[in-house]
């Protein structure tokens, strides 16, 4: 059996009761704990102390240490365990001190046993085990071990609550790093992600650039165009305007100059009438006074006086005889005002046909018509001139230089020297053709070098015999038979530099029939040559 020494055994109690006191009480009334309760929060109170700390305002309860709030009284739990350890707790206190009483006792003889130590000593006499060593009843059978076991079980429930909190956190704490682990990887794959579409942007960026800069350049070249478009149309229609005012001005002046001498005629013969018929009647007024007069004197004298002027209007002939021997027309020269509006209006019509055939080749760039001074004096050109037909006679056409007088051919008004332009062509269907471009300057108008085929400067194709066959300056290249060709289509691209044909059918469609990859050096014009003087043969162009 361990035997304790006093000193040691009381410091081990004191250790022991000094914190569990402090746990056994209540924070508010600092007492051991009467009837305690829990709070949802895990602190515990006596009831009677929360219920005063709580007072009359249940509206908001609070912890009073931790401040969380709880749903009032109904929120209150009985602590069964910590009233049993309470009443553990006062049943030890209450046998720790009748055992110290004792123990005083005991340490009371103690103090006398130094001197019978002593005695006995001096005395020599030895002494038995239990004399040396007396026991020390009080300290031992102590009832510690149930103190210890309680705070234990407090300490324990403590460190569980504690460890618990500190799982809890601990788990809280990885998840919240595992979290931020998730967050941080995706904000990586996205900032990777990211990366890769900003050098995406990036070279879109560089892409836009550059599409912006030649997107720019362009329209800096379209808007220098068409302000020479547009500089072009105005002085055209301007032109035409001019034309027009100066039709109208002198056709108003034309018709004033017909009609102002039958008005002026008309408005002398009102007056003439006007003053004739005030003659008359004041003749009559006088007339009509001598009837009235009774003294014959008097009467006979006014009678000479008024007499002369009676027979003078009496004898005058009338207005409309007179319009009858002179002749006059007051409505003017009809016909000889139609013949000049004739006259003026057939000049109108040249000035305004030219100015707009100007002004479609402005707005037009692939605009065509046929140029009549190149003509062969029998092919006729429409008004419009872009139908060419066949005449059995000489047209009077000038002799001019440019004009073919050899071969049936005719040049395009217009010479093409940049951009894409595309033409189709209408043929009757059966006089054989030749049709393509060439060099203006460097064909010849006369004698066999004039013919469009065998030039060195044209690039054409034709039908004869229904077979098609490409010449390209001068070199013949048969393509393939076919028994009507009535539409062609033609393109020029001076950037590719193709000139190509294409047949268009109502059965077949749009088929390709050749392509002249031509080294264009110059302005070419549209040629066309007619093979044979039929009455039938012709060809429009549409642009």
């Amino acid at each position: 059996m361990l035997i304790l020494e006093p000193d040691t055994a009381c410091m081990s109690l004191s250790e022991i009761e000094g914190p569990l006191v402090l746990d056994l009480s209540c924070p508010i009334c600092l007492q051991l704990f009467s009837d305690p309760v829990s709070l949802p929060c895990g602190h515990l109170y006596c009831s009677a102390c929360l219920r005063k700390y709580m007072g009359t305002d249940t509206t908001r309860c609070c912890c009073p240490e931790c401040q969380a709030e709880y749903q009032g009284p109904q929120a209150l739990l009985k602590n069964f365990k910590m009233c049993s350890i309470i009443q553990s707790y006062k049943a030890t206190t209450a046998g720790n001190g009748s055992s110290s009483t004792e123990g005083d006792g005991v340490h009371g003889q103690q103090g006398v046993g130094p001197a019978d130590h002593s005695d006995n000593v001096t005395s020599g006499l030895p002494l038995d085990r239990e004399e040396q060593e007396p026991p020390q009843t009080g300290l031992i059978d102590t009832p510690v071990e149930p103190l210890v076991s309680q705070k234990k079980e407090l300490v324990d429930a403590k460190t569980r609550e504690e460890t618990a909190k500190t799982r809890e956190e601990t788990a809280k704490t990885r998840e919240e790093t595992a979290k931020t682990r998730e967050e941080t990887a995706i904000m990586e794959k996205s900032k990777l992600l990211l990366g890769s579409q900003v050098s995406e942007l990036k070279a879109r960026l560089q892409v836009a650039d550059d599409q912006l800069q030649r997107e720019e350049e362009r329209e800096s070249e379209v808007r220098a165009e068409n302000a020479l478009l547009r500089g072009k149309a105005s002085r055209l229609l301007e032109q035409m305007t001019e034309l027009t005012i100066n039709y109208v001005t002198g056709m108003r002046e034309l018709i004033e100059a017909e009609l102002r001498p039958g008005e002026e005629s008309l408005s002398s013969r009102v007056r003439q009438a006007s003053e004739v018929r005030e003659r008359l009647k004041e003749a009559q007024l006088q007339a009509e006074s001598l009837l009235t007069e009774r003294d014959s004197g008097l009467f006979s004298q006014k009678l000479r006086q008024v007499q002369p002027c009676i027979r003078e209007l009496i004898d005058r002939q009338p207005l409309d005889e007179l319009d009858d021997k002179t002749g006059l027309e007051p409505k003017g020269n009809s016909g000889r005002v139609c013949d000049e509006l004739e006259r003026r209006t057939a000049e109108l019509s040249e000035g305004l046909g030219a100015a707009q055939r100007s002004l479609r080749n402005v707005l037009n760039p692939s605009e065509v018509t046929f140029d009549v001074d190149t003509a062969h004096p029998c092919l006729a050109l429409s008004d419009n001139l872009k139908t060419v037909t066949f005449s059995p006679k000489k047209l009077p056409y000038p002799d001019l230089p440019t004009r073919f007088s050899s071969f049936l051919q005719v040049l395009s008004t217009q010479s093409f020297f940049r951009g894409e332009h595309r033409w189709e062509v209408d043929l009757d269907g059966c006089s054989p053709w030749i049709i393509g471009v060439c060099y203006s300057r460097a064909l010849a108008r006369s004698g066999l070098a004039s013919a469009l085929e065998s030039s060195r400067s044209s690039w054409c194709l034709m039908w004869f015999d229904n077979l098609l066959s490409s010449f390209e300056q001068g070199h013949a290249v048969p393509l393939k038979r076919t028994p009507l060709v009535r539409r062609l289509e033609i393109t020029l691209n001076f950037r590719t530099q193709r000139l190509s044909f294409y047949n268009i059918s109502q059965c077949s469609g749009k088929t390709h029939v050749y392509t002249f990859k031509a080294n264009l050096t110059e302005p070419v014009h549209l040629a066309y040559r007619m093979m044979s003087g039929q009455p039938k043969a012709r060809i429009t162009v549409c642009s």
